[in-house]
């Protein structure tokens, strides 16, 4: 049996069985598969600060969609999976739920009682099999035991670790945007005037053969007169641009960050390159790219 995988996107952290793949739907949405087949898709909307009365009214707005009812009016129908909500409902406070066919779990709402975060998730009833004694069977369990791993607040760091990669960021940053095309894996992020992005470029061996690190870096920076150097260590360079007062003004003027760092590192091991780029219209703080790329690794 495989080990349980660690899962962390834009602020929420669970831990799912290590066959089950996650996909990034949306900023906010993930879709859990097994073997291809989707098993458990998951949203969250995040209400820091907001009173629970939000979470209250959202919930209500979902559960006027499909079968979705409040718990206190399910009935029986709960009594057939609330065994495996247990765990849930210690850390969460449940609002809605409903049933598929055969009262098999199909979906449901619940916040956190401490930073408001309301999440929604729906499964495919399909996939989950009712046990000789009415209960859900080893899928049914094995998503509400995935739910109750969930985490929201209080973590040190915001980690991204999704597909094979792995980043922490200092808390401030801000996913913008994320690409998951062919070979090439992007977020960008930002945390007042900085902007960092990520990348992730596969396969490295083939990419090699045709460009230098140097150049990969070049190309992935888009920085024309980026100075290249060797980092001490052994498959990665960094470049950055400290450019002088009156270029500054130009770069300003153009409207384009005129600090810049980057770095990338290629992990033979996994056959695979991993950039970072670090931007911003002042002077770039000094420990700050090194610190990311230390915690930027594929898992």
């Amino acid at each position: 049996m495989q080990a349980d995988t660690c899962i962390a996107w834009n602020g929420i952290r669970l831990s799912i069985p290590g066959h089950w793949e996650a996909r990034v739907a949306a900023p906010c949405h993930l879709i859990f598969e097994a073997e291809f087949q989707p098993l458990l898709q998951l949203r969250w909307y995040q209400q820091s600060g907001k009173a629970p009365a939000e979470s209250q009214r959202l919930a209500a707005a979902l559960a006027k969609q499909g079968d979705m009812v409040e718990p206190k009016s399910a009935g029986s129908e709960k009594s057939n999976w609330a065994a495996s909500w247990r765990q849930l409902e210690s850390k969460f406070q449940v609002l809605a739920f409903s049933a598929g066919r055969e009262k098999t779990p199909s979906g449901g709402a619940f916040s956190c009682p401490h930073c408001h975060t309301l999440f929604h998730f729906q499964t495919f009833p399909d996939k989950i099999a009712m046990d000789t004694t009415g209960d859900i069977g080893a899928i049914g369990k094995a998503i509400a035991e995935a739910l109750a791993t969930l985490s929201c607040h209080d973590h040190d760091e915001d980690l991204y670790r999704i597909q094979d990669f792995s980043l922490s960021l200092p808390p401030g940053f801000r996913l913008m945007d994320y690409s998951f095309a062919s070979g090439l894996t992007r977020l960008s992020f930002a945390a007042g005037k900085l902007r960092l992005t990520a990348a992730r470029l596969a396969p490295a061996d083939e990419r090699l053969k045709r460009q230098s690190l140097a150049e990969i870096l070049l190309a992935q920076t888009d920085v024309a007169d980026l100075q290249i150097r060797e980092t001490g260590e052994e498959n990665s360079c960094e470049g950055f641009r400290d450019p002088a007062i009156f270029r500054r003004l130009l770069l300003r003027l153009r409207r384009d960050r005129p600090f810049v760092r980057a770095r990338i590192g290629h992990d033979p091991l996994h056959n695979r390159l991993l950039s970072l780029i670090l931007s911003g219209s002042r002077p770039l703080p000094a420990g700050l790219l090194p610190e990311i790329a230390a915690t930027y690794a594929i898992v």
